[in-house]
Parts: structure tokens; sequence; C-alpha cells
């Protein structure tokens, strides 16, 4: 061990005592803890229901797959006892806790459509969601507590870049992330950085994997990730000190309807990091690596719902470690406004600025530059839902139109660069029981047109549900259309990079899915397979000519795969999951190779032990080979990350929660020659009001 490691090594030695003494510190005036426990059972056939999001005040729970569910340590008083699951109309109850007394609560849930029509694709039971309970356990943001959860891999460019999703082989660009309705995509580049989206935040995050621009829109030609955040928020703080002189904080209350929350983060620009292309192996320091965001909230809930959201950061620009930057910085900045009414007349309407810089007076090569744009978004959307039966069928047809357009200006695009976009769309979605089995159907049709597109694109879904008692299967059919990015249509030329203005918009020709889940009685567990094949025509990838100049080009892809997960609970307070996705995206010619930077393969697992006032979760993540080229050679190594995890309640309302994150140091490369930190250190307090 060098002199020069010590310094590093005594303050992560001493932050980790801190964190032990924390945690192990507790009150030794507890009131007697009170239990709330209880069953969900559907309405119409009496079987029980897992996976239903409860709350109870500030703590969040799920249904086992025996509907069973349970909260211990309750803290005493009069709280709000919630249920919500898609399908089903949500459930309510006020209770009182009283010190020491359990309380038994039974909930029988009706079945219902899903109005909202971002929602429609899970009528089928396409979806699958994870509640901010378990996202907190996870990561102190959705980039890390979605990374690795059911095929999800989250792409970062540095330790404080922006964190984009990839779903079933799709590039960061082809995945749809709605927050309360609302889409976060950046419309320049396409991409969603989940990095500035607090767990704590949250109140559940669904997953619908396959094409789904037919109901969602652009964008969701891998999958869509809608975000649903929390209402109901005690007055809380929350702050957190990490390894490499990372921090945050973040503050967030709920008064009525009206929730409001900040948060910043900031991380150190330097961090060691192993150079495998020296003999022998070797270390140096990653400079110019991080950066601070800083991230503000207030919505309205109700019958017209209002989201006003701003964020702002600021970061290096390392470069690659073969090609370091150490002067370079960027910049980006953006406010959002959105509000919503739902009903049988719905509508929307929202409006976006953002601006973006980059810069770097000292370039290790060619000349410096400060380019600096900005640009201006809006949309409208209208639509009309009925109530509809037939056949013993019932549910609810619903039509909608939504325009949307964008106008940019500055360095990095062409003068006057404006886009616009309109869609109309038709569909519906109907349930009906037989027996002690229920049958679900859900279609859409979509007509998409903008701007240089010339005629409408249509694109069409059907998924078809049964579920009987602890079985359910379902089945899908679809295709898709997205137009490229506006940065890949407008960016302005550079050395080395050249325009493509004749793009064409990426296609899924088809898709087929099939899945299956399974409750299982042994172990309170279940099972769940899905299995995906299609044809992507006209993808959009970066490529080099034979001259080494890189311009984005259009290329025919197949992509086929599937995603296996295990749940159990054989104890109340004991949980574990497993997930293996593999997901094939090759170019559609003879022996084609995977598509740059799409690994095939992912597994995921995690423990999560909550007994009493202690919580301890183990996580483990595994992604495979990723080729840096479209030939299929040199690719980069797969990596694991392990994280380890502990909390403690310590008082009522606070709490103090210790991670290690990759545990054993693997210091991954998802891209090559961006390195992460390594094992990294955070100690977190959380302090909630009555």
């Amino acid at each position: 061990m060098s002199l020069s490691s010590l310094p590093s090594l005594v303050s992560e030695t001493a932050l980790g005592v801190v964190l032990c003494g924390l945690l192990l510190s507790a009150s030794a005036h507890a009131q007697a803890p009170s239990r709330v426990e209880g069953r969900v059972l559907d309405r119409v056939t009496q079987s029980p229901l897992g996976g239903v999001e409860l709350s109870l005040g500030e703590l969040r729970g799920t249904s086992r797959v025996n509907g069973e569910f349970s909260f211990g340590s309750v803290t005493p008083g009069r709280v709000v006892l919630r249920a919500r699951l898609i399908g089903y109309q949500p459930w309510s109850t006020v209770i009182d806790v009283v010190p020491g007394l359990d309380r038994t609560v039974n909930i029988v849930l009706a079945p219902a459509p899903v109005p909202l029509d971002t929602l429609v694709a899970t009528a089928a039971g396409g979806g699958i969601s994870i509640s901010g309970t378990e996202l907190t356990h996870r990561g102190t943001d959705l980039a890390h507590a979605l990374d690795g959860w059911e095929g999800v891999v989250v792409r970062r460019t540095g330790s404080a870049g922006p964190a984009a999703p990839q779903v079933r082989g799709g590039g960061p660009d082809e995945v749809l992330v709605l927050l309360d309705g609302f889409a976060i995509n950046d419309p320049l580049t396409g991409r969603a950085d989940l990095s500035r989206i607090s767990s704590r935040d949250v109140e559940r995050v669904t997953l619908v994997p396959g094409a789904q621009t037919t109901r969602a829109g652009g964008r969701a030609i891998a999958g869509l990730l809608v975000v649903d955040t929390r209402h109901d928020l005690r007055p809380e703080a929350s702050g957190w000190y990490g390894s490499h002189r990372a921090t945050g904080m973040r503050l967030g209350a709920s008064s009525g309807p009206i929730t409001a929350s900040l948060s910043g983060e900031r991380y150190a620009s330097d961090y060691p990091y192993s150079v495998p292309e020296v003999r022998g192996g070797g270390a140096s320091i990653r400079r110019n690596a991080g950066g601070e965001q800083y991230g503000a909230s207030l919505t309205s809930d109700g019958r017209i719902a209002l989201s006003l959201r701003g964020a702002l950061s600021r970061r290096g620009l390392p470069g690659t470690t073969t090609n370091p930057t150490p002067e370079a910085r960027g910049s980006d900045a953006t406010v959002f406004v959105g509000v919503r009414s739902t009903g049988a007349l719905e509508w929307a309407g929202s409006l976006q600025w953002l601006e973006t810089r980059a810069e770097d007076p000292e370039p290790p090569t060619g000349l410096s530059y400060d380019s600096y744009s900005h640009g201006v978004g809006g949309t409208l959307e209208l639509g009309y839902r009925h109530r509809a039966a037939f056949a013993g069928w019932r549910g609810e047809v619903g039509a909608g139109t939504e325009v949307r357009g964008d106008r940019f200006a500055g360095d990095g695009v062409r003068p006057g660069t404006s886009f616009s976009h309109a869609a109309l769309r038709l569909d519906g979605a109907f349930h009906r029981p037989s027996g002690s089995a229920i049958w679900s159907l859900a279609a859409v049709t979509r007509l998409d047109l903008w701007t240089h597109s010339g005629s409408p694109r249509m694109s069409l879904r059907l998924d078809a549900g049964w579920r009987r008692k602890r079985t359910a299967f379902t089945a899908a059919v679809g295709s898709g259309v997205t137009p490229p990015v506006l940065s890949d249509l407008f960016f302005r030329e550079g050395v080395g990079v050249k325009l493509n203005p004749d793009l064409r918009p990426e296609r899924v020709q088809w898709e087929l899915e099939a899945g299956v889940r399974q409750e299982l009685g042994v172990a309170k567990a279940s099972a769940s397979l899905r299995l995906f094949s299609g044809r992507v025509d006209d993808m959009v990838l970066w490529a080099p000519d034979f001259r080494f100049v890189w311009s984005p080009t259009n290329f025919d892809v197949r992509r086929r795969g599937g995603e296996l997960t295990l749940n159990a609970h054989p104890e109340p307070d004991l949980g574990l999951d497993a997930s293996a996705s593999y997901s094939a995206v090759t170019y559609d010619i003879p022996d084609g190779a995977q598509v740059e930077y799409r690994p095939r393969i992912t597994y995921a697992a995690s423990v999560l032990w909550s007994p009493g006032a202690w919580s301890a979760d183990v996580r483990w993540h595994h992604v495979g080979r990723r080729f840096p080229n479209s030939a299929g050679t040199n690719p980069r190594p797969a990596f694991s990350l392990l994280d380890l995890g502990l909390e403690r309640q310590i008082a009522a309302g606070l709490s103090a929660r210790g991670e290690i994150r990759d545990l054993t140091d693997t210091r991954a490369e998802f891209i090559a020659g961006f390195p992460t930190p390594g094992r990294s250190y955070f100690l977190t307090l959380n302090l909630v009001l009555p």
C-alpha cells in the first residue's frame, strides 16, 4: 500500500466507524410496537391478490402472493391505509393505531378498467411494478434503484453524468419514461435521466416492456417506465455523505393536495481507477469526472393535476481514459410545467424550456470550443373515454389526439431548427369474468405524422390475458414507430462528424410476446416467464464510414429473448428476488453481430430482511459482454456489482442507513473508457416529522 492511498483508507475507515455507531444506537424510550396486518382479495373471484401496493401513513409495502400483508412497528395515532393495483379500483380507509394493540384489516378490491391511456398496456397483465419502499432499499435515486431490476440496464456516462435506462436491448433513447403522466425524455437527445428522481419521492414504478408507442407515444420502441410520485409526504428531510466526498440532501412535504420537494447532489471530480492497458495492471486518477445537480418539484393532486419541475446540473466532461479532457465542462437546465385533467373527457398540456452548454478552453486535440443551445417545446392532448359492454365483456373505449412542437436555436443545432408531431389514437380495454377466471383484452391503433414524414404512419397492438386463482397468462402482438431524435436530425456538423438528413423513422414491423405467471404455495413464492421476438427496421445507430467519419445511419435488426423472475417470502420479514434476461439484438444479416453496447444477458438477485426496527439488504447485478463496434469484436468484459445496505430506526421518525456500493471494487466500465468510482461507502440520515 502506498502512502498516497493512506488518507483515503483512513477516511473510509472513519466513515465506516461512524456508520456502525449510528446504526447500532437505538432509543431506550420506544413505545410498545403495534402491528397492522390483513389480506387482499379480488371481489369477483375471492382469490388472493399479490403485488398490491399498500401504504399506511409513511410506511410502504406490497401484499404477498397469498394476499397477506403486515406492517410492524407502526406509530400510534390515526393513519390512512391505502391499496392500489393496476386493473382495480383504488381502496382506502382510516384506522386508529393503539400502542401495543395489533389490528387486522381485510381489503377487497373491485376490478375496473384503468382510465389512463398510458397504463392501458398493463390491463392485460403486461406491467411489472415495484413499490417506493423497495426502491429506497435499492438506491437513493431511480438510476441506482432500477439498475438490474427486471432486466433494466442503466447506462451512465460518468459518476455525475446522465443515467438513462435500457430495456430489452434497446438504446437509451428507445425507452419512454412518464413521470405523473408526463414524459421526461429530453426532446433533443430522446433520453430520460433517472438520476434526477429521488427514490423517496416515488410511490411506485411500473415497467411495460416491448413496443408501446401505440399507447404511450414516441420513444417507447423498447419499453415504457411509468413513475408515480408520492402525494402523502409528512415533512421530511434527509442527507447523505459518501466516498470521494459525495454529498446530497433532500426536503419534502405534502399539504392537502400539494406536494413539494427540493434536492441537491455533489460528486467529487477525482477518483482512482484501474488501468488494464498497462502491462501488469496499474492505477491512475480519473480527473474532471464529478459535478453537481439540483432539482425542485411542486405537484398538485386531484381532478386537475399540476406538475411544476425544475433541474440544473453542472459537471465535468472527462472524456475517455485514453483521451482525457481535464478542462471540459457541461451544464444543463430545464423548467417544465404541465397540467392534466382526468375523467370521461381527458385533456393535458405542457410547456418546457431547456438549455445545454459544453465548453473546453484547452482540449488535448483540436480547437477550443464553447457551444450553447436552447429550446422550448409544448404538448396538447385531448381524449374521451366511454364505458361499454358487449356479450358479457365490460370495459371502456376511447379516442384521443395529441400534438407536440419543439424549436431550438444555438451553436449545437442548425439555425431555425423546429419539429412538430401529431397523433390520433383509438383504443379499448375490456374484461370478462368466467367462473373463477377473468379474461382481459386491450387493443389500440395509432396514426403518427411529423415534420418531413410525408404521410401518416400507422401502428397497432393487441394484448390478451387470462387469470385464474394463482395462474395468469398473457399474449400480445403489435407494431410501433418513432421518429429519429432531434439531435440526430439537426445537430451541427463537426470534425469527424457528418450530418445525415435522410434518416428514416425507427419501425417495429412486428413483435410477438407471451408470458405466464404462477403463484406457488411453497415459501409464498411466485415465478414469471416472458418471451418476445420481433423485427425493428431502420434502427438509428452511430457508425463510422471508410474514412472513419461518424454519422447516424439506419440499420435493420432483429430482437428476441425473454425474462425470468422469481420472488419468495419464506418469512414475513424476509423477501427474496431473482431475475435473468436474455436480449439478442442483432443486425438483420446472416450471422449478424450484436448491436453495440447492448448486453445479451443480465442477472440480478436481492435479499431484503426487515425484522422490526432493523432492515438489511443485499443486491447483486451482472451485466454481460458489450461490443463497441458492429463487427462483434473486442468486447467489453462482463462485470458483476454487489451492494449492501443496513438501516436502523433510531427513534420515532429518525432512521439511519448505511450502504456499500460495488463491494468487490469492480470499477466497471459499461462504455469503453468510462470507469465507475469502484467501492464506495454512503451514510444517509432521514428525519420524518409527525
